[in-house]
């Protein structure tokens, strides 16, 4: 059984789940006191490569290096760890550095109102006094195209890469409700909308787009703050806004939303060449989610 963890995306029951519906290596071991999903590929030439990402995670630091040294002995060839902050430096050669997370803890609206930037706050408050209307959806292939078309188009202008649609998708089919689509309408069209995933006790912000009248009517203020008050009223603790060290203006945005910034314990390049292979008697492993 699980420890009663609060999971990180790439660590959680409903990731694995995701992940096995598409056909896709993942293996979770376990102590009593720490998890850890790694995910497995086949390259050309290299062959068998290994991937921790933000894990483990652990009741103690202490935990979470003993199990990842069990990681390394027992998933042979290279090995790359993107280190939770729970886990003290993993072995192995550094080829990134940690990034910079933004985390909003929740709590009751008047007290995440009171954590708002004053900016932010007054953004929130002409985005409520606008024309919008926000509607939450599970998200869906047909009802949802112009989305994915959007966010298409958005990646490939700003040069970057997130999950593909048909994971997305795939995550909604395995995990029923947890993939929702909260979406800025303005006389019924949609002028912005964010992407979150639902796992555990945590959500993760996925991807948003917006258009010229949502950005004048603020309308990102008003769902990232929509999310946050109806996640907090369903039990959820943590919103995941992703990494803040990449854009200034996105950095700006998610700090003025009372997030708070957590570092990564960097990536790290591991072989289990130099390391010999033994099982732990405390490890279990499961296949399963």
């Amino acid at each position: 059984m699980m420890p009663d963890f609060i999971l990180p995306l790439t660590q959680s029951v409903e990731f694995e789940r995701t992940c096995q519906s598409l056909g896709l290596a993942v293996k979770r071991l376990e102590t009593p006191e720490a998890t850890c999903l790694v995910q497995s590929r086949k390259l050309p030439v290299i062959g068998a490569f290994h991937l921790v990402s933000r894990g483990p995670v652990a009741i103690r630091p202490e935990a979470a290096s003993r199990l990842l040294k069990d990681v390394r002995r027992d998933f042979s060839g290279p090995l790359v760890v993107n280190a939770s902050f729970e886990a003290e430096k993993p072995a192995g050669t550094q080829i990134a550095k940690g990034a910079e997370l933004a985390l909003i803890d929740l709590t009751d609206p008047d007290t995440m109102r009171a954590r708002l930037h004053q900016k932010w706050r007054n953004q929130l408050k002409k985005a409520e006094r606008a024309p919008l209307t926000v509607v939450d959806q599970p998200l869906d292939a047909r009802r949802h195209q112009w989305f994915f078309e959007a966010e298409a188009a958005q990646q490939e202008s700003r040069k970057y890469r997130s999950y593909p649609g048909h994971f997305l998708l795939a995550f909604a089919r395995a995990n029923k409700g947890q993939a929702r689509l909260y979406t800025a309408l303005e006389s019924g069209d949609p002028v912005a909308a964010m992407l979150v995933l639902k796992h555990g006790r945590m959500v993760t912000y996925q991807a948003g787009v917006t258009t010229d009248a949502g950005r004048r009517h603020c309308a990102h203020n008003l769902l990232l703050w929509t999310i946050m008050c109806d996640f907090h009223r369903r039990g959820v603790v943590q919103v995941d806004l992703g990494r803040a060290d990449l854009n200034a203006g996105l950095r700006r945005f998610k700090l003025g939303s009372g997030a708070k910034l957590t570092p990564l314990g960097g990536t790290h390049l591991a072989h289990s060449w130099f390391t010999p292979r033994r099982k732990s008697q405390q490890l279990r492993v499961s296949t399963g989610a």
